[in-house]
């Protein structure tokens, strides 16, 4: 406990229910801590937060345009790209793939759990799904989020930044129709860690109905997935904790939770969880497949025992994974 204060006292860096995103080569990235403090410009309201709850971000609009940039690597099936798109006038960066062909293709947002800003590139996290639905037909698309890669920084209030993450990707599933070759009717998520719960936010926003695989995924409650990393015992001057009483005092915390709107979704799943994981108990991903499956969603469960949170403790599971994605979304979206 005293180690992860240090870390956010000398760092600047904050608990924010946020994990690595599997699929990156360096395994030093596993961490439960997020978001430094960065400056932007605030949200004006006379209470910011109600803009970024669940209900109000249902309620609004989205609309962006991805402009590719340059080509990074050339494969025999697909060529990966830079790309950025504007969200809300903040510009966010992230990594493309889009297949060679005629097209269209369907398409897959991947989103990535925690990185380390120092050691992060463009694609970190996400770049080995993405590669390999991308040699298959799939059109796949990571943002970076703001404060990462070539993005805008985030916004200075580390709840406001955290609440604000869904909107980068519904602007970013709003812009996909500026891409010619991608088919905007066959649309699925990808999500590990934080990503995961990102993803979960998305689909109760929206109700869409995204096919979405979730590895490991965040699936607590807000402020539970937050609190649950603090420790049992309160940190004296803790700035995340201190954050959310005052936060708690005049908002509802309920409004910005996960937990809250799983009746609004309308998606099937594909649900992987290790059984060595240190940062994601088997109990919660567990509960949330049941709870999923009392809406009446196809949420297809697989359990790895012996994996951690990244699913590399033996080689060949991060393959096996793969593979069962890809026939998950061949089933919902073909390719």
């Amino acid at each position: 406990m005293k180690r992860i204060v240090a870390l956010v006292l000398g760092t600047g860096v904050v608990v924010l229910t946020s994990f690595l995103a599997i699929n990156s080569a360096s395994p030093r990235l596993v961490s439960p801590l997020v978001s430094s403090f960065v400056k932007t410009t605030p949200i004006p309201a006379a209470n910011k937060y109600t803009l970024l709850s669940f209900m109000a971000l249902a309620e609004r609009e989205y609309k962006s345009e991805i402009k590719l940039g340059a080509a990074t690597k050339k494969e025999d099936k697909y060529i990966t790209y830079i790309f950025t798109f504007l969200s809300d006038g903040k510009t966010v960066s992230g990594m493309a793939n889009i297949p060679k062909g005629k097209g269209p293709f369907p398409v897959i947002v991947l989103l990535r759990g925690y990185a380390d800003r120092e050691n992060y590139h463009i694609g970190l996290g996400t770049e080995r799904s993405a590669n390999f639905l991308a040699a298959n037909g799939f059109l796949t698309l990571a943002p970076d989020f703001l404060g990462y890669g070539y993005s805008d920084w985030e916004d200075e209030d580390i709840l406001m930044a955290r609440f604000y993450r869904p909107v980068e990707v519904l602007n970013l599933i709003a812009a996909i129709g500026s891409l010619p070759q991608a088919d905007t009717k066959r649309v699925g998520l990808w999500g590990h860690s934080n990503g995961g719960q990102i993803a979960l936010s998305v689909l109760e926003i929206t109700g869409k109905n995204y096919p979405t695989s979730l590895w490991a995924p965040v699936s607590l409650g807000f402020p539970e997935s937050v609190l649950v990393y603090l420790g049992k015992e309160e940190e004296v001057g803790n700035p995340v904790k201190e954050k959310i009483d005052e936060f708690s005092k005049t908002n509802d915390p309920r409004k910005y939770s996960i937990l809250e709107y799983l009746s609004r979704i309308k998606a099937p799943f594909i649900i992987h969880q290790g059984g060595a994981d240190t940062l994601i108990k088997t109990e919660w991903t567990e509960t949330l497949v049941e709870k999923l499956r009392s809406y009446g969603l196809q949420a297809d469960y697989y359990f790895y025992k012996g994996e951690n949170h990244n699913f590399n403790n033996f080689k060949k599971t991060g393959e096996e994974l793969r593979k069962k994605d890809l026939l998950f979304f061949q089933k919902y979206l073909g390719n």
